[in-house]
C-alpha cells in the first residue's frame, strides 16, 4: 500500500486553519474590557465593569456589572447597572440577548440598552450576547452604574466603556 503524503503548502494551510478555528472559538482571547472605581464615604467602593469578546464570527458574548465592595454597609438599598450595546458601521443592526431579570430597550437598530436594578444587594450583573449584522466594523459595551447605598449616600451614574474610540 502506498502511503499518502501532504505537500508543505497543504500542511501550512491546515495549521493556519486550525489556528484560526482556535482563535474564533475562544471568546476570552483578546476580550475588550474596562472598569471604573469610585470611592465612597466610610471606605466602600463602587466598581463598574464592561466586557465583550474581542473576536467573533456571528455572535459576541458581553457582560456588564456594578459592584459595591466594603463592610459599611455590606449591601446597598439598590444598585443598578445599565449597559449600552452597540454595533458600529454603515447601515448595521444588532440583536441582543440578556439575563432574565433585566430589561432590554432597543433604542435604534444598532443600539440596545439592558438595565437591571437589584435591591438589598451589593451587585447588579447584566450579561448576554450581541449578534451584529454583516458590515459591522466593531461592537462596543458601555456599562453605567449607580446606587443608593443608604439614606445619606447616593452614587450618581458613572460609566466604563469597552470598544474602539
Amino acid at each position: 500500500m502506498k502511503k499518502a503524503t501532504r505537500t508543505r503548502a497543504e500542511r501550512s494551510t491546515s495549521a493556519a486553519l486550525a489556528a484560526l478555528a482556535l482563535a474564533l472559538t475562544t471568546t476570552t482571547a483578546g476580550a475588550t474590557s474596562s472598569s471604573h472605581t469610585v470611592g465612597l464615604p466610610g471606605g466602600n467602593r463602587i466598581t463598574i465593569n464592561a466586557w465583550h469578546c474581542g473576536v467573533y464570527v456571528n455572535a459576541c458574548d458581553w457582560k456588564a456589572s456594578t459592584k459595591m465592595s466594603g463592610e459599611r454597609p455590606r449591601t446597598a438599598r439598590w444598585i443598578q447597572n445599565r449597559a449600552e450595546l452597540e454595533a458600529h458601521g454603515v447601515s448595521v443592526s444588532l440583536a441582543v440577548s440578556k439575563n432574565p431579570e433585566a430589561t432590554l430597550t432597543m433604542v435604534s437598530r444598532s443600539l440596545g440598552v439592558v438595565r437591571w436594578r437589584n435591591t438589598n444587594a451589593s451587585i447588579s450583573d447584566t450579561y448576554g450576547q450581541m449578534r451584529p449584522s454583516r458590515g459591522t466594523v466593531y461592537v462596543s459595551t458601555r456599562s453605567c452604574g449607580s446606587a443608593q447605598v443608604n439614606g445619606a449616600i447616593k452614587v450618581s451614574e458613572k460609566c466604563a466603556y469597552a470598544g474602539a474610540s
